[in-house]
């Protein structure tokens, strides 16, 4: 999974201007604007072979993490991790309905669209079950982020060891993921995240 900021030829001219207007909150928050380009590469992935409206997918997916721009400071170790509060969570699931509605409409995006877009960042991480495909598309490409490169470096932060994350994302790919799709790209970049790992001297 690629992590270049710079990558846009993959996007049309209306899912740019997205990007441009969710990328201060994405930004204001931790890593997300990193996080949404992996999990738009991983989307982009998956609608090779799934038949999901690219015009719901990508657009939910830029703006599904917005909402972090406005959980305060002090609460935001409490939205990530193994143990990670639902109540914080849904802070941002939340808020960032309402700013998602507000980009969408300056753009004057569809409303129709705009409705579907909404009810899926609303409850992104929190729901259990999947709405669509569409929403099945997104909760998958959002959750094959953490078997990014960029996630892995992070396994400090959880005071977990690699062996440890390791092994509980072999165990997540079966309890996760909607889509076969999904699992096969998991399990592809587990390996890839593996054989780093003891290049680098760690074990797994």
């Amino acid at each position: 999974m690629r992590e270049d900021d710079e990558r846009t030829n993959s996007f049309t001219e209306a899912e740019q201007r997205l990007l441009r207007s969710a990328k201060p909150y994405l930004a204001a928050a931790r890593d997300n604007y990193v996080h949404t380009r992996i999990a738009l590469e991983c989307a982009f992935r998956l609608l090779e072979t799934e038949k999901g409206d690219r015009d719901i997918v990508i657009p939910a997916l830029i703006l599904h993490d917005v909402g972090y721009s406005m959980v305060p400071t002090e609460l935001m170790h409490r939205a990530y991790g193994p143990k990670a509060e639902e109540d914080v969570i849904r802070i941002h699931e939340g808020e960032g309905v309402k700013i998602a509605a507000a980009i969408l409409h300056d753009v004057c995006y569809e409303a129709v669209k705009t409705a579907e877009i909404l009810q899926i960042i609303d409850g992104h991480d929190t729901r259990k079950n999947a709405l669509s495909l569409n929403d099945q598309i997104v909760k998958d490409a959002d959750k094959l982020t953490r078997y990014s490169r960029n996630f892995w470096l992070r396994a400090g932060e959880f005071h977990m060891t690699f062996q440890e994350l390791s092994a509980r994302l072999e165990e997540f790919i079966g309890e996760w993921f909607f889509l076969e799709a999904s699992r096969k790209i998991a399990r592809e970049e587990l390996r890839l995240r593996r054989a780093e790992a003891v290049k680098e001297g760690h074990n797994v």
